[in-house]
């Protein structure tokens, strides 16, 4: 299992960072639950594909400039999945940069999908950006 959701994983990486939506929100579960972490400009725990992609990755793609998540390494306990990655990208609003470490929990459920999502993250430098 630890290759096929790694490959899964993968993949929702590179949709997001297409913008391919729609097909990212395949990977979920119908009640997936997604946190962002607080202190993280989207902070709060959104429920449903459709809730996860207007709250977080549509605003990443309009209020960004080359927003990236680089998943590095892979973590796996059953059907849990740790990925430690990099963020990096540029605020539209100020044009400040920044990089940021992540570790991204997952959990899947028995139908191979996106179960819960959990975001742990350097947020400051984040933060940072976004200030005028």
């Amino acid at each position: 299992m630890n290759e096929l959701y790694e490959k899964l994983l993968h993949e929702t990486y590179l949709l997001t960072g297409q913008g391919e939506l729609e097909k990212f929100k395949t990977y979920l579960a119908d009640d997936a639950s997604w946190t962002e972490a607080t202190g993280f400009p989207y902070a709060g725990t959104y429920v449903g594909p459709d809730e996860i992609v207007k709250n977080v990755h549509e605003r990443l793609g309009s209020e960004w400039n080359n927003y990236s998540a680089e998943d590095i390494s892979y973590g796996f306990n059953g059907n849990k999945v740790f990925v430690y990655g990099k963020y990096s990208g540029e605020f539209k609003a100020t044009g400040k940069s920044f990089i940021a470490d992540f570790v991204h929990v997952y959990e899947f459920n028995s139908d191979n999908k996106v179960q819960k999502f959990t975001q742990i993250v350097d947020s400051q430098t984040v933060v940072e950006a976004t200030e005028k």
